[in-house]
């Protein structure tokens, strides 16, 4: 879209609709599945990071990765520290932390727009703009 047309504002609208489907919880936490890729035991990690507790769920539902394995989940709760934040790939999935998909739609979004000297910031600005002209009664 931003090659065809070189409209930042397109791109955005079309973001917009993405954070929409996602507020309205009409995206499967299916297609929200991160994976990454475990590079120590889960006990040599210092940092409390949504792998580590990936790991950690894991290693309570008896499914301990190695390091070289990957390791899938959804952000539940990113607000929590501990593993309750993530639930397994594996794992019947029902839910998702909102918040934390919307920031990554918007950092994608910032990561393309960028070169039309489009941040985050503008972007969300944007986005809040959009908002308040759904809001507006017609008169």
């Amino acid at each position: 879209m931003v090659d065809e047309y070189r409209d930042p504002e397109a791109v955005c609208e079309e973001l917009r609709s993405w954070v929409d489907r996602l507020e309205r919880r009409a995206v499967d936490p299916n297609e929200l599945v991160i994976t990454n890729r475990v590079s120590k035991k889960r006990e040599e990690y210092t940092q409390s990071t949504r792998s580590v507790a990936a790991l950690e769920r894991a290693a309570d539902l008896g499914l301990a990765r190695a390091p070289g394995q990957s390791v899938s989940y959804v952000v539940v709760d990113d607000a929590k520290q501990s593993r309750e934040r993530v639930k397994l790939a594996s794992e019947e999935l029902s839910e998702y932390d909102t918040g934390f998909y919307r920031e990554l739609l918007v950092r994608a979004a910032a990561s393309v727009l960028s070169l039309l000297e489009w941040r985050e910031k503008r972007i969300e600005k944007f986005l809040s703009s959009l908002d308040e002209l759904s809001f507006k009664p017609f008169l």
